[in-house]
């Protein structure tokens, strides 16, 4: 059935009439952080954390449900997406500069092979290269390569490829000539999952109760480094590892703190994801008392971030 055009005091009717309620908020402010802030449809969708009424005159109503909670959730998602991008930004430095790194002490390569390799195994790779021209900013190097017959090297095509490609490329190379110790391979996808859905305002802590759209297939290694907290039960790693964003966030975490090897950068990496989580995130954990998904899932991803952090830190 299609969803009737609301204006914004009809939107805060619609809130009312679900049960959302304004505790802390005067009508004013709601209606400010309605015009410039953020949306009615998604403000609203972080109330699937919330359970609903199933019986009584409140059928179908939120339980403990504020506008102030929604608000919140919403900056809080803001935050988590502005740290992610930036997190996955620091990865996919690295990742080119450590898979160049391995190529210049590789005799087996000169990094023209693997790149002939990539491009002659789906011609759609090449095709995907020629559709940036004029639309990229490395457009020239690829003009410039496709009249020269498309011999690029190594270290020229990771500066025109989108991520995804590069992940390709990097999967490919260390099939090739394994590393145990830099080959991050298992990791990558669960990464371009996550800064997508950040980088295009996705909301990420709006499905924090099961059942989930996405079925994941957990990744063994990152399960095995969360048995070693002992503040974290089996229970809650079998419950949590499940969701798809909190499953993909750890990655990226580990990943980061894993593979970054610039002192000054990943300092300020680990500050910041740790200011997030242990100053702005509980600075109105009052409002989230009563739901337990959020308190729980929080607990979590917290302990699993400071862990990661205090001992990844150098």
């Amino acid at each position: 059935m299609p969803k009737t055009k609301l204006t914004i005091p009809e939107q805060i009717q619609d809130m009312t009439n679900k049960g959302i309620t304004f505790k802390y908020n005067d009508n004013d402010s709601v209606i400010e952080f309605l015009k410039h802030k953020n949306y009615y449809f998604k403000l609203k969708s972080y109330g699937k954390n919330y359970d609903k009424y199933l019986a009584t005159s409140k059928k179908g109503q939120y339980i403990n449900l504020d506008f102030a909670y929604l608000e919140e959730l919403s900056t809080l998602d803001m935050l988590l997406r502005k740290t992610i991008i930036t997190m996955a930004l620091d990865i996919e430095h690295a990742l080119k500069t450590q898979l160049l790194l391995d190529l210049s002490t590789n005799d087996a390569e000169d990094g023209y092979n693997i790149v002939k390799q990539y491009l002659d195994a789906d011609y759609n790779r090449l095709k995907s290269l020629y559709d940036k021209i004029g639309k990229s900013a490395a457009s020239d190097l690829i003009q410039k390569r496709k009249d020269s017959g498309d011999d690029y090297a190594l270290w020229e095509i990771v500066e025109v490829m989108s991520f995804g490609e590069f992940i390709d490329l990097y999967q490919l190379y260390y099939s090739i000539y394994p590393s145990k110790e830099n080959d991050f391979s298992s990791y990558l996808w669960s990464i371009k999952f996550l800064r997508n859905a950040a980088a295009h305002n996705n909301c990420l802590i709006n499905s924090l109760k099961a059942p989930y759209h996405v079925t994941i297939h957990k990744t063994k290694d990152i399960l095995f480094e969360i048995s070693k907290i002992k503040t974290i039960s089996q229970k809650s790693r079998d419950k949590w590892m499940t969701n798809p964003v909190i499953h993909d966030f750890v990655i990226l975490v580990f990943v980061y703190v894993k593979l970054i090897k610039s002192k000054g950068l990943k300092k300020r990496g680990i500050d910041s994801l740790l200011q997030l989580f242990n100053e702005r995130m509980p600075e109105h954990k009052e409002y989230f008392e009563k739901n337990d998904a959020i308190c729980e899932s929080y607990k979590f991803t917290c302990k699993i971030v400071n862990y990661f952090c205090n001992k990844y830190r150098k």
